[in-house]
């Protein structure tokens, strides 16, 4: 009986440890993968804002001024989900700087899913068509 409380506990632990929330990845900018494009401001939000529609992914919040997208994927049965953060930032009137964090809202339960390179990569190509 001991055993299992002591099992119960560090699952309880590591569920609430490994937890990330939209509100946390908000505050994790600086932490995730970079790329700059060479476009305006306003083409490259809308690309950004495409991608975080994608892939099972949906928007929870988006502010233009800020530069900013909370976007999230919900359980699966591969997966608890994930939260991701897009920051979009104009470097100049003719480059823009994307950054994206992806973090699981749990342990993974069959695939560990990092949304980061696919949305960089999703943002080039309808930057390039």
């Amino acid at each position: 009986m001991k055993t299992i409380r002591l099992l119960s506990a560090a699952v309880l632990l590591l569920l609430v440890a490994g937890c990330s929330t939209p509100k946390k990845v908000a505050h994790m900018q600086g932490q995730g993968t970079r790329e700059v494009y060479d476009a305006n401001y306003d083409r490259v939000w809308s690309a950004a804002v495409a991608a975080a529609q994608t892939g099972d992914l949906y928007i929870l919040n988006a502010n233009k001024q800020t530069g900013f997208i909370s976007a999230r994927r919900g359980i699966r049965p591969e997966t608890f989900g994930e939260n991701v953060g897009i920051w979009v930032h104009g470097l100049n009137p003719s480059q823009t700087e994307v950054e994206v964090v992806s973090r699981q809202t749990g342990p993974p339960v069959l695939v560990m899913r990092n949304w980061e390179h696919r949305i960089l990569a999703n943002i080039g190509a309808t930057l390039t068509t």
